[in-house]
């Protein structure tokens, strides 16, 4: 079709996708635990909440959003799919959390300048078509002092040991999550749309924190080992699940806009 671009596809992979996204590996947070572990995750970039306003990008099915809510900040969530979104405002319904959404592009959020005290973004930097666009625009609606956290990893290179999975598969027996609930031609989807974006080969932390750095942000913390996170699922080490999740390179990064200047 002309004029459909590479948003077009990835807002209506997504919308497919929303059904089940919350049942994908590393997407929903179904535990108490997991959601300690990632509070204090939080906190360690963030600090408390209490009251701050905060801006969780491509926010999704509303995960993360619930979570900061409950961290004690002023949350708004964001998204271009509406059918996530929809989920989204049905959590926060169903828990009668006041939090506002907006249906838009993490990219060119039009949100004012220094709006927010903190923004998070997880799952999303690897999908950007222009990051160094994308990081500015984020500097931009942060107030003074503001810090940006993203949590994210190198979803598309595979990690040679993985060529072992096929065999766990055999003796575990096949994982079911929300992946395996994709058909060929999603998947086929999805191939393409990572054709197309960005980080086409994979997103590392370096290439994250040469993109803070390129934008201005300043004060870097810098996680690369978020065993926490996987620890509080419970997963056992001696399943495919626990061995895949080994594997991938994941990471918190997390940097500060300046106070002034």
């Amino acid at each position: 079709m002309q004029n459909w671009s590479i948003k077009d596809d990835i807002r209506d992979y997504w919308s497919l996708r929303a059904q089940t996204y919350d049942a994908s590996p590393g997407h929903g947070i179904a535990e108490h635990a997991e959601m300690e572990a990632w509070g204090r995750l939080i906190r360690r970039h963030l600090g408390d909440g209490e009251g701050r306003k905060a801006l969780d990008l491509a926010c999704g099915t509303g995960v993360m959003t619930m979570l900061m809510h409950g961290l004690g900040f002023d949350v708004t969530g964001l998204d271009f799919t509406e059918p996530m979104m929809a989920h989204a405002r049905s959590k926060a319904d169903e828990a009668k959390a006041s939090i506002r959404f907006l249906t838009r592009d993490a990219e060119e959020t039009m949100e004012p300048d220094g709006t927010y005290d903190v923004i998070i973004a997880r799952h999303l930097v690897w999908t950007l078509t222009d990051p160094d666009k994308a990081f500015s625009e984020w500097l931009r609606i942060l107030k003074p002092g503001g810090r940006l956290l993203i949590i994210d990893g190198d979803f598309v290179r595979k990690h040679w040991l993985e060529k072992l999975l096929p065999l766990l598969d055999r003796i575990f027996g096949k994982q079911k999550d929300g992946h395996t609930l994709l058909t060929p031609e999603q998947w086929q989807h999805h191939e393409r749309i990572v054709g197309q974006v960005h980080f086409n080969n994979g997103i590392r932390a370096d290439d994250t924190v040469r993109l803070f750095e390129s934008a201005g942000f300043g004060e870097l913390k810098v996680e690369t080992d978020l065993a926490d996170i996987r620890r509080s699922r419970g997963i056992p080490l001696l399943s495919r699940k626990g061995f895949s999740s080994t594997l991938q390179h994941r990471f918190a990064i997390s940097g500060k806009k300046a106070r002034s200047g």
